[in-house]
């Protein structure tokens, strides 16, 4: 009894996976497109893990994912701004 014991305790503590280091990060997309006759905006965001990345790895994702981009036709101008932030 005492080894089954011993075994059911070694089986529950291998399995236990603990929740490894991952981050969840949300994706914004910000789009503002002002004219003549007004402004409209619209936005939309993502949800994901990421796991498995160090802190400074991380924070290199949220710099290539976070970026603003403006575009001037005339009177039309069209901001695009994007924002990834990651948090544990």
């Amino acid at each position: 009894m005492k080894i089954v014991s011993i075994i059911l305790s070694a089986l529950f503590f291998f399995s236990c996976n603990p929740d490894p280091s991952c981050f969840d990060c949300t994706t914004t997309i910000t789009i503002t497109i002002t004219d003549p006759e007004g402004k409209n905006t619209w936005s939309a965001s993502d949800d994901r893990r990421k796991c498995d990345m160090t802190e400074s790895e991380i924070r290199e994702f949220e710099k290539a994912n976070t970026d603003s981009v403006t575009y001037i036709n005339g009177p039309v101008r069209i901001d695009t701004v994007t924002v990834t932030l990651c948090s544990k």
